[in-house]
């Protein structure tokens, strides 16, 4: 009942935040759209006809026009709240429209006689397609209404082809829409979240700042103000038009680890120690205010006594009397640590699988590209291992989903440790695993690590009071000898272990 009510009271600021958040996002949006356009068709020109590809781009361009005019007039118009679900279905429509101008991409320039140029389209669709979620991700309509006709006509586009490979690609493409929407769905959740937690805020200081008024009747002014900033949660710092300091509160001296006497009447450079990720110093954000004259904002990072890091988000706005002249300068400084780390592990969650801690297909798939780079620059090799467990079925059945996912974690430690630090083992999905052996030349090389892989999966799984064994079927591809690309070598991998299960399971092909 609590979180309802929170719902109910924010809905309207909500949905207008939301709203405004997909404008704000969309100029940016907007450009790469035209830029990876442009592209697309210079690419897809050498094999579509020329008149296709410029009436393909033609369409793309006058929906980009239309939807930035729309832009363009919200900005000047500042809708209020009556006038937001307007504003919102306009953006919507535009990215159904934008949508499907790229999925129609899929079908006029797809050449049926060139892999190269289908990956090409589907490259470029699924890059799109993933970019648009973070646009979108405030509205979820929004990011439906783009992404299905972005994708769908591909996947449909491969499936009627009806080969192995493009039957496949048109499945990876279904999957990748799934997993993509579901991403949108996810960080559409964590927007919203912030968004409550941000007019929750707002309230609170809004119910602060009327106390504090109750109270400050009873003081001067210049009492009131200092009793305001040293009261509130963030670090507050007050310098001169000399750029000297006069004033830091309780917080800013613990944030910095300097008492106010010391601090008072020296150079921010002197009293707040602020480096950069790299741990060069730099100025802080009071400092370049004054000098501009103008607000700034920046990050930096700090080391307390023991040497632990933690990160602060600075705001600094210049200080005018009435005559407009510059006479200092104020910054907010707010301890944003367990924030960026929230958004590391959202990046790391982006590509790891949940379960095992594994990477995930787009991990793998990057670092074989990396491997490929590397191999191809040193005249080098590699190996992948794409590895399927054979009776993983059983266990699930009759142990249930618990024990099968217990069984996977384990399974994900031991091929972890049959390889190298420097190899990669990825749960490419279900119970199959790929493991990429990096700076291998020979085969023999590859069918070791594989047998002792099979030897290390077939002694038994302590599942709870149970035992399990399963074995495993292993497919193997090399670089270069089956292909040149990372979707090439895992197809040959695949193959080989299907191949391997033919042949009787717990085999290596």
């Amino acid at each position: 009942m609590k979180h309802a009510g929170i719902e109910n009271r924010h809905s309207d600021p909500l949905y207008a935040e939301q709203v405004r958040l997909l404008y704000e996002g969309a100029p940016l949006a907007y450009t790469v759209t035209l830029i990876n356009g442009a592209i697309l068709a210079y690419i897809q020109s050498a094999l579509i006809p020329i008149t296709v590809v410029l009436a393909w781009y033609g369409c793309l361009l006058f929906a980009t026009v239309l939807r930035a005019l729309v832009t363009w007039r919200y900005s000047r118009v500042k809708p209020g709240r009556d006038q937001v679900r307007f504003w919102n279905i306009a953006y919507v429509i535009g990215a159904a429209v934008a949508g499907s101008v790229w999925g129609a991409a899929g079908l006029v320039l797809f050449p049926f006689d060139s892999i190269a140029h289908q990956v090409f389209v589907a490259f470029v669709l699924a890059g799109m397609a993933a970019g648009g979620i973070s646009v979108l991700a405030p509205r979820m309509e929004a990011c439906v209404a783009f992404l299905l006709p972005a994708l769908l006509p591909l996947a449909v586009q491969y499936l009627t082809l009806r080969t192995p490979l493009q039957t496949a690609m048109g499945v990876m493409t279904l999957i990748f829409l799934a997993a993509l929407s579901f991403s949108a769905w996810n960080f559409h959740r964590v927007i919203r979240t912030s968004l409550h937690l941000r007019f929750d805020k707002l309230e609170l200081e809004a119910e602060i700042a009327r106390r504090e008024r109750a109270e400050e009747r009873l003081f001067q002014e210049k009492d009131r103000l200092q009793t305001t900033v040293s009261s509130i949660g963030e670090g507050v710092a007050l310098i001169d038009a000399d750029g000297r300091i006069e004033y830091i509160n309780p917080v800013a001296e613990q944030l910095f680890g300097q008492r106010s006497q010391h601090a008072l009447h020296r150079p921010p450079n002197e009293v707040f120690d602020c480096f950069d990720d790299q741990g060069e110093r730099i100025s802080t954000a009071l400092e370049d205010c004054l000098l501009s004259g103008t607000p700034q904002k920046k990050q930096c990072v700090l080391y307390d006594k023991d040497k632990v890091k933690y990160v602060v988000e600075e705001i600094a706005t210049p200080l005018l009397d009435r005559l407009g002249t510059l006479v200092g300068a104020v910054s907010v400084f707010r301890d944003v640590t367990e924030a960026q780390q929230l958004t590391e592990q959202l990046m790391h969650a982006a590509d790891h699988d949940v379960l095992t801690g594994l990477p995930n297909r787009n991990l793998l798939m990057d670092r074989t590209r990396q491997a490929i780079a590397r191999a191809h620059r040193k005249h080098g090799s590699f190996a992948l291992l794409f590895v399927d467990l054979d009776e993983f079925k059983e266990v699930n059945d009759t142990m249930g989903h618990a024990s099968g996912d217990a069984l996977l974690v384990d399974v994900a430690k031991r091929l972890s440790d049959c390889v190298r630090d420097e190899d990669t083992v990825a749960r490419f999905g279900g119970d199959e695993f790929v493991v990429l052996l990096d700076n291998l030349t020979h085969q023999n090389q590859v069918e070791a690590i594989a047998n002792k892989i099979l030897r290390t999966l077939r002694e038994p799984f302590q599942l709870s009071a149970k035992s399990a064994t399963v074995g495993a079927s292993i497919g193997s591809s090399l670089y270069p000898r089956d292909g040149l690309d990372a979707e090439s070598l895992l197809c040959h991998a695949d193959t080989a272990m299907y191949r391997a299960k033919r042949m009787g399971r717990n085999q290596i092909a």
